[in-house]
């Protein structure tokens, strides 16, 4: 929560105001905004988009995996997980800086890049989850006895539309400033 809190708060901040305090920001390689050729319909595309998934998804598991280590007493395992997280979403970003010039967000397949747009398709991948996605998940899974994942999905249901007010908020102020 508070990192989002953090994220919204930078963008809101004029650009002055942020240069000091600026984060480190992996950029892909000056190729990437001097490519001619469109990859539309391409496996390098499809093949950027899976990369990009399972980067992000890899950052997440060891994460999990450095703090099942720290609970189980093992600091170093617990440091060289969280390493890896970061080059793995390093990795992601990178796919990310490819993606952003051919289909945008590609989960949500809205413009990324300023403020304003990571906002809006921020508010098209939260509303998507929060109103189609974990309802259904939970119908299923009550359907199919899991009444515990169903709670689970339900529960989701609630934080994503909770992200999705607090991103409605950052994008009035964002809107008004």
């Amino acid at each position: 929560r508070s990192m989002l809190r953090s994220l919204s708060l930078r963008c809101l901040r004029p650009a002055a105001a942020r240069l000091s305090a600026s984060p480190v920001v992996f950029r892909a390689p000056a190729m990437v905004q001097q490519r001619f050729m469109s990859m539309d319909g391409s496996k390098t595309l499809q093949n950027l988009k899976d990369a990009f998934a399972g980067e992000a998804m890899a950052a997440i598991r060891y994460e999990y995996y450095a703090q099942r280590a720290d609970v189980e007493g093992y600091p170093d395992l617990a440091t060289l997980f969280r390493g890896l997280a970061e080059g793995e979403k390093n990795h992601a970003m990178g796919h990310l800086e490819f993606l952003q010039h051919e289909v945008g967000d590609p989960v949500t397949n809205q413009p990324i890049g300023n403020c304003h747009e990571n906002i809006a398709s921020a508010l098209v991948g939260e509303n998507h989850d929060g109103s189609t996605m974990y309802p259904s998940f939970a119908e299923i899974a009550r359907s199919e006895g899991h009444e515990d994942a169903a709670e689970w999905f339900e529960t989701l249901v609630h934080a994503e539309k909770a992200h999705l007010k607090r991103l409605q908020r950052a994008q009035a102020e964002l809107e008004s400033a």
